[in-house]
């Protein structure tokens, strides 16, 4: 395993350092090629001079490496966390932290939140478009709630879809494979002077890796969008989604469900000048299916939220953002009590941009955000910018960031009674059944994280590179609090748990990535990340869960229409609980180490089949068989019920007219 590894990062790594003196003529501009981000900061700003840690995924990025899944088009992005645990779910998490249901990283649509308003995680197959409907992906890695408020708060995950000027016309898809994977969409767009508009869908259906046969995962997906330019200065649009999906879905030691339903969102955007508005309605209609600990469960909400913002230019260089947002969340659900609940929420925030003297600028942004159970929460971040020459940009950034309570951690209320496993002491007999009463916490505290950033952005002639160096403190973290026995009258025995504040962490690491464009029709990458994560105090079980090593490494050849893509993406190995509701050391199981040799080959006509392309994605190439969270090992050790991921070989073809 390690022999792979190594062969792959030193080809790739070879390939740099031969290349970087033959190649010097054909090195291109780093920061003239760099479209502008939009989602680290209230200000467009190059990757390379954002106030955060920045990454982009391309449409072409995804296309080239065959990812079916917006996971998987994240794995080979430095700093990111991902673990699949079922066939079609994956979680994603930023340095660390990993968990099901993860819910420490915000994702967005086109700026747009797409967070379930229960406990605020995302089913990625409620997102209603399709993966050739990605423009790009913009991550931010580190404290952004001072952007964004809760939720922001190990980083923000920005999915951007193409306007309707990109397409100028319509793209069909279908990709077929194994394991029943069917995947298809059409999209249609087009600009015509003040009036732009676009409409797409898809539908998405697969099974599972352990059982080829059993189902794993369905969806329709819709979307449209007209937009109104009258001037240059002023712009309008509007657009609506929705997503009819079935998708099994874990939720950790409690077990797999089917998560069932609708999901939808309208949404209105105004901008005149440097003046900006945006209101928009998520819809969630769902249930949780054959959920052992629940039964059948329905989770439906609603979130209305509506915001303004203005921008200024100030003497001294000064350009200055300021807004405000209301937020009005609404739950409906067997596990409240009296079945609704509703949350008023509302933020303030401001961001700075000063050009503080030749090659300094300084960004500083701030956030007050309120919330019904909680303390007024202020989240600044800070950020210094030095860029010697146009390659070289160092920077140094601080903020804290925070995550508030879910609805679910601040209110549920459930008393499902299930079989006793026999787990001693608790025997059965005499015990034949459990009464696990949950009942959520209306004083927990906020979580909250404090990070300190020193980044590097670079330019070589044809060699790119980025050097992170970050620490974090996590305080008031969130988790179950310690079961209490509460009757012990056969045949029933009862449990009582909730929530509490349980303790904090910190982490330092880094991430370290090359890339570089050889040819026109060769390019290459390796990158690698580390993160060092200790309880204070624990007893290092959260720790031991997020994997202190990931490296990826790869190449692209590109040439009279042809793409050959692989890449390799290796994880260390992880602990896990193995009890329900355990979270000692003892109960820990470890997953091993893994490795992904995953590739694309796809060819595009021209002349009369102009438009025309056909690929062949493989994803696990070499069929190595791992787990990525602990797999079930009894009735009393349910792990967080992982599945075995193997290989999936799919073929595709597109056509644009």
């Amino acid at each position: 395993m390690n022999r792979w590894i190594r062969r792959a990062v030193i080809l790739s790594l070879a390939s740099h350092s031969t290349l970087f003196v033959w190649g010097a003529d054909e090195a291109f501009q780093f920061f003239e090629e760099e479209a502008k981000v939009v989602s680290a900061s209230r200000q467009p700003v190059s990757r390379a001079q954002s106030p955060a840690t920045v990454y982009v995924v391309t449409q072409e990025d995804i296309k080239n490496s065959g990812a079916q899944t917006i996971w998987d088009a994240l794995r080979g992005v430095p700093g990111i966390d991902v673990v699949q645990t079922r066939a079609n779910q994956g979680e994603v998490s930023i340095r660390g932290l990993d968990k099901p249901l993860s819910n420490r990283t915000l994702i967005l649509l086109d700026g747009k939140t797409v967070m379930n308003a229960y406990y605020d995680f995302v089913t990625w197959e409620t997102i209603p478009v399709t993966m050739q409907e990605i423009d790009r992906i913009e991550i931010v890695e580190g404290p952004a709630s001072a952007v964004y408020g809760a939720n922001a708060i190990s980083g923000v995950i920005n999915i951007i879809t193409k306007t309707p000027g990109k397409f100028q016309g319509g793209q069909v898809n279908y990709t077929g494979g194994e394991r029943n994977t069917q995947t298809g969409s059409i999209d249609y767009g087009r600009e015509n002077g003040t009036v732009a508009y676009k409409v797409g869908g898809g539908w998405r259906s697969l099974n599972q890796f352990a059982s080829a046969d059993q189902f794993a995962s369905q969806a329709g997906k819709f979307n449209a969008f007209v937009g109104y330019t009258p001037t240059p200065d002023s712009e309008w649009n509007t657009s609506v989604g929705l997503t009819d999906f079935n998708t099994q879905t874990t939720a950790g030691v409690a077990g797999t469900t089917f998560y069932k339903g609708t999901s939808g969102f309208a949404r209105t955007d105004y901008r005149y000048k440097k003046t900006k508005a945006r209101a928009f309605w998520n819809r969630d209609r769902a249930f949780l299916d054959q959920f052992v600990t629940l039964g059948s469960t329905n989770l439906d909400s609603d979130t209305y939220q509506a915001e303004a913002e203005q921008a200024v230019s100030l003497p001294f260089h000064n350009e200055l953002t300021f807004g405000g947002s209301g937020r009005r969340n609404v739950a409906h659900s067997s596990t409240l009590p009296g079945g609704s609940l509703t949350q008023n929420l509302w933020a303030l925030y401001m961001e700075d941009k000063w050009d503080v003297a030749d090659h300094w600028v300084w960004m500083m942004s701030g956030r007050v955000d309120r919330h019904p159970y909680t303390p007024i929460m202020v989240s600044p971040r800070g950020s210094l910018i030095f860029t010697p020459v146009q390659s070289q940009v160092f920077r140094l950034s601080a903020g804290t960031s925070f995550r508030n309570p879910t609805l679910l951690e601040n209110a549920i209320s459930v008393a499902p009674v299930t079989a006793n496993p026999g787990t001693p002491p608790f025997t059965n007999p005499p015990f034949t059944s459990i009464q696990a009463i949950t009942k959520g916490n209306g004083d927990l505290e906020p979580e909250r994280m404090e990070t300190v950033e020193l980044a590097h952005n670079g330019q070589f002639g044809p060699l790119q590179t980025s050097l992170v160096g970050f620490h974090y403190k996590l305080k008031n973290i969130i988790g179950p609090s310690t079961p209490q026995l509460i009757g012990m009258v056969p045949p029933t025995l009862g449990i009582l748990s909730s929530y509490a504040n349980i303790g904090e962490m910190s982490a330092w690491g880094g991430e370290f990535g090359l890339s570089m464009r050889v040819t026109s029709w060769f390019s290459s990458f390796a990158n690698y990340s580390y993160q060092h994560l200790y309880d204070s105090p624990g007893d290092r079980s959260w720790e031991l869960q997020s994997p202190k090593h990931k490296a990826n490494a790869g190449f692209l050849v590109k040439e009279k229409g042809f793409t050959g893509n692989l890449w390799i993406h290796w994880v260390n190995s992880t602990r896990w609980a193995s009890l329900l509701g355990s979270s000692t050391q003892t109960d820990l199981r470890p997953v091993s180490a893994y490795f992904l040799l995953n590739a694309h080959v796809g060819y595009a006509f021209t002349g009369r089949c102009q438009g025309l392309e056909v690929g062949l994605n493989a994803f696990n190439l070499l069929n190595h068989d791992h787990y990525e969270v602990l797999p079930q090992q009894s009735a009393s050790e349910p792990g967080q019920f992982g599945e075995i991921i193997r290989s999936r070989w799919t073929g595709t073809v597109s056509y644009k007219f």
